[in-house]
């Protein structure tokens, strides 16, 4: 199965789908498919991606050490900047992806009610508008920051690796 192999009416949320834009123009018509671009604002975006620069995976500091190739470990502040030309960059390149497709809309967090129902209309959906907006006023955020507390081992780890930003 390849990334992109989606079955009929399916809808994929995943922000990671910016560095399958190529593919996703190859396969599949812009008449058979309509696009929603989620926003949120910017700021809070960057500080999000700031907060998850200590994971083991970190998408902004694969982008830091390895699109920008900046071998040493970042303070706070060059790590932040870093956060927001990445958030910037993805920005950037989802515009332009959608910029020549006529099947679309843009939703803003910030707007959501407002945004999801006009994003309805013009994907001709219809729905229980109460119960919806039940579903879209709940908060939900997985990305809780576990407490662990570090060892020596850890310390000196965290002192070379640049998984640990100092503030």
């Amino acid at each position: 199965m390849s990334r992109l192999d989606y079955p009929d009416n399916h809808i994929e949320i995943d922000n990671r789908l910016v560095w399958f834009l190529g593919g996703m123009d190859k396969r599949y018509q812009d008449s058979d498919t309509f696009y929603v671009y989620l926003t949120r604002d910017n700021e809070k975006v960057v500080e999000s991606y700031l907060s998850r620069w200590h994971l083991s995976v970190s998408i902004v500091r694969a982008f830091y050490h390895g699109i920008l190739m900046i071998p040493k470990k970042p303070d706070i502040g060059t790590a932040r900047e870093s956060c927001r030309l990445f958030v910037q960059t993805v920005d950037e390149n989802i515009r332009y992806f959608l910029g020549n497709r006529s099947n679309g809309s843009h939703v803003g967090v910030e707007n959501l009610e407002q945004d999801f129902f006009r994003l309805m209309e013009k994907a001709g959906l219809s729905g229980d508008k109460q119960a919806l907006i039940k579903a879209i006023s709940s908060v939900h955020n997985e990305n809780k920051k576990k407490n662990v507390k570090p060892g020596w081992l850890r310390s000196l780890r965290n002192h070379f690796s640049s998984r640990r930003l100092s503030r």
